[in-house]
């Protein structure tokens, strides 16, 4: 078949969906031509559960950063931490909230066909983006890396034949500055360059007011602060930029060539604290810890509710409410917080990037080449007790090289449709991390180091080498219904270093590798291995007219084994086989349909799902650290989405997410298991959209009203699911209005996100045989901005 050819089928499948936008506004997201099966077709030809949104469409509900996806996707959540400074997806319970820098998160994050392997890397500014697509479920048997929750990949914009340039610009609420713009050039005939950047600052919104709320106004330290001292939180400052250049020496081929880079300054992690309880049983173990209420004195509680006191520094009992050390957090809703250990302009995070894009139409066949080379450098530091105390604070340091090359081809002919492929993925993951007990810190004292301060690190590096081969292909049997069987076999070899050390504080703000080692705190651990690994899938469509597509698959997916960093906390580590973790393997049940009414106006798509499964990798976090566990799991679920286009102009949008999701006989104390809900896993998403533009003409332009609302019920933070581990429900609003001129040259907008200013929690971590607290950070209060654009083309 030829390239002619192969062009004009992809047109005719997409030319429905085109249809159906043109009937009603554009930027509905079930007109958007996706590629998540490694071709352009329309979202309702793909048996497969996918959100998408298109550039245009994020710019104007003012979606600025890649997890904010996330709000408008219900199944689709974040989990995090150093105060929401690091995030990672979650899709239908399937988490790994493990913050390890050297592990793989189960949900693959892609831009422009790009595996981020880090956790760092999945948080970053969005700019000059054609479109993101979020699938749901195992995925192997396409895209580069396997994964088993699903995927998230960021699709930009590429260079055209077309001079044009775009700019837009936002003041909003805290002093935000954001810039954005992006020019593309043709160079000739056949060569086209385009570059694009984002530059966007605010100031911090976290006051701090140190040393409210210390025990008669006077915190503990046993005898100074680290300096700089209390200063505000939760600002940023980035600046990322991207440079394509397009060569198309024939229309069969399509070489492009990509330059990528990004920075962010960030403040120390953005936590605050509530004073929290252990509950222990006759045999010490902490089995539940709860809130302190305002009266409440009790260090912690012992099996008959009286006064237990028997942790590593614990005090006799605790003032009414306050956290071991005397400390009353102050009110979030003031968004103040109160803390020694907090630095506006400390944390840091570079990215860079270069890739190599392949695109050759060999005549019936296509070939498609992805090289690409990625490095993540990151620097963090927060305060462990989020409080006035000069207790110990938290640093991690990592640098991350990254190497990927995918070969794929594809073609298509009487009634056959297939891709296949090979993929090599070289991951050189170091990190160090652990705990920087400076000068005069509780913490320093305790290894003599009063004077001095003293770090007590973790250092590893892991070497993942992973190989696949992967394949699919889908075949109309007989005249309605199509078979799709895709497979994937994986060879992984991973080589793990492991030291644990008291280091000399060289720096009191950060973590230096460099320092020097005074003596060793854990056994050191080398190990390396190799697997084989594979996944899976089998699924049959029934499509009887254009307008509906029922579909029922059975998937298997996989994702590598990793290794255990656990902190040097004083408890016992761990013992050199509870280090290595096993791949996780997930069988999914999944069928659905897609449909469309009302002459294209509508559509109405739903699933139903089951997952089971073997050796789920359960981050279980506890004293001051964590370690992942592989047990049984089981999920279950449905999920609906609706769009209406009833008028003109007129855009509405459900959608609802709801799944009942376990983890068998997880550990959750020394010889006590439980079978519990996953971290980060609201087993209940709703979000609802609308967007309308008048028929009239105002200044010579058009104005669109639009706002969106999202639901998300409560969840845990931690893996043990204790009482104060929970997470309440929230509910958020937005709304925007916008204006653009009718030569679509020209805009103006005013946008209010969180429109109620609601306070809601989205990260913890329980620290209450530490500190009597729980450190806790918030999402964005009410955030309102202005911005002008212009597009010239």
């Amino acid at each position: 078949m030829s390239g002619a050819a192969l062009a004009v089928m992809v047109m005719a499948d997409v030319a429905y969906a085109q249809d159906v936008a043109d009937q009603g506004a554009s930027g509905s997201d079930d007109a958007i031509v996706v590629t998540a099966q490694r071709r352009a077709q329309s979202k309702q030809d793909v048996g497969i559960a996918i959100a998408a949104y298109g550039g245009d469409e994020l710019r104007e509900m003012n979606v600025t950063s890649s997890i904010d996806v996330a709000r408008l996707t219900p199944g689709v959540h974040v989990s995090g931490n150093v105060g929401g400074q690091m995030s990672q997806f979650t899709i239908r319970g399937v988490t790994q909230n493990d913050f390890n820098d050297a592990v793989e998160a189960p949900v693959a994050v892609y831009v422009d066909d790009s595996y981020i392997p880090n956790m760092q890397g999945q948080t970053f500014g969005l700019f000059d983006l054609e479109r993101v697509e979020v699938l749901k479920g195992p995925q192997g048997t396409l895209f580069g890396r396997n994964a088993t929750g699903g995927l998230v990949h960021y699709v930009v914009a590429k260079p055209s034949d077309k001079l044009e340039a775009k700019f837009d610009g936002t003041y909003g609420r805290f002093n935000q500055v954001k810039l954005e713009g992006m020019v593309n050039l043709p160079l000739g005939e056949k060569v086209s360059l385009r570059v694009s950047g984002l530059f966007d600052r605010y100031d911090p919104y976290w006051k701090n007011t140190y040393p409210a709320g210390a025990a008669g106004g006077v915190p503990i330290n046993l005898g100074g602060v680290t300096n700089p001292c209390c200063q505000n939180e939760s600002n940023d400052n980035t600046l990322a930029g991207r440079i394509q250049l397009q060569f198309k020496p024939t229309e069969d081929l399509t070489i492009r060539l990509v330059g990528a880079a990004s920075r962010q300054h960030l403040s120390t992690g953005p936590y605050t604290q509530a004073a929290t309880v252990a509950v222990v049983d006759s045999s010490g173990r902490v089995i539940n810890s709860i809130y302190a209420s305002p009266t409440e004195t009790r260090t912690a509680i012992d099996q008959n509710g009286n006064n237990y006191t028997a942790f590593s520094g614990a005090p006799a009992s605790r003032l009414p409410g306050a956290d071991w050390f005397g400390f009353v957090a102050p009110d979030p809703k003031k968004l103040e917080l109160s803390k020694d250990f907090g630095v506006s302009d400390l944390n840091r995070t570079e990215t860079w990037n270069a890739a190599l894009h392949i695109d050759y139409d060999m005549g019936g066949v296509s070939l498609v080449s992805v090289s690409n080379y990625m490095k993540f450098k990151k620097n963090f530091a927060m305060d462990v007790d989020a409080s006035p105390t000069n207790l110990v604070n938290y640093g991690t340091l990592g640098d991350t090289d990254v190497f990927s090359q995918e070969l794929r081809l594809s073609g298509s002919g009487n009634g056959l449709e297939w891709t296949t492929g090979l993929y090599y993925l070289n991951v050189k993951a170091k990190s160090s991390n652990g705990f920087l007990a400076p000068a005069y810190s509780i913490f320093s004292s305790i290894f003599g180091a009063t004077t001095t301060g003293i770090d007590l690190v973790n250092s590893f590096a892991l070497k993942t080498e992973s190989a696949s081969v992967f394949g699919q292909a889908e075949y109309e049997f007989a005249p309605e219904f199509k078979l799709i069987v895709g497979g994937r076999l994986i060879r992984e070899h991973q080589e793990y270093s492991f030291v644990s050390n008291a280091m000399s504080d060289n720096d009191p703000l950060r973590i230096d590798a460099n320092s020097t080692v005074l003596f060793p705190l854990q056994p050191s651990f080398n190990h390396r291995r190799t697997d084989t690994l594979w996944a899976g899938k089998a699924q049959l469509e029934y499509h009887p007219s254009r307008d509906l597509l029922v579909y029922f698959g059975i998937n298997r997916g996989v994702k590598g084994g990793s290794y255990n960093a656990k902190l040097p906390d004083g408890t016992p580590p761990l013992t050199a086989g509870q280090i290595p973790y096993l791949p996780e393997e997930i069988l999914s049940y999944e069928g659905g349909f897609k449909a469309t009414f009302l002459d294209g106006k509508g559509t109405f798509n739903a699933a139903a799902f089951y997952y089971d499964y073997s050796n789920y990798q359960a981050f279980t976090f506890a004293n001051v650290s964590g370690y992942v566990q592989n047990r049984k799991a089981r999920t279950y679920g449905a999920e609906f989405e609706l769009t209406l286009r009833p008028v003109q102009g007129l855009q509405l949008a459900a959608a609802g997410s709801f799944f009942n999701a376990r983890v068998k006989n997880v550990e959750v104390a020394p010889g006590v298991t439980r079978d519990v809900r996953p971290a980060f896993a609201p087993e209940t998403q709703l979000s609802g959209r609308i967007s309308y533009t008048p028929p009239v003409s105002v200044a010579g332009g058009s104005l669109t009203f639009g706002g969106d609302a999202s639901y998300t019920s409560g969840f845990y933070h931690n893996l043990r699911n204790f009482d104060a581990n929970w997470l309440p429900s929230y509910t958020l609003f937005n709304a925007r209005i916008g204006w653009e001129d009718d030569s679509e040259r020209f805009r103006l907008s005013f946008f209010v996100n969180n429109l109620t200013d609601k306070r809601y929690k989205t990260v913890g971590y329980d620290l209450s045989t530490l500190c009597g607290c729980t450190e806790e950070s918030y999402g964005r209060p009410r955030w309102w901005g202005i911005t002008a654009g212009f597009t010239l083309n």
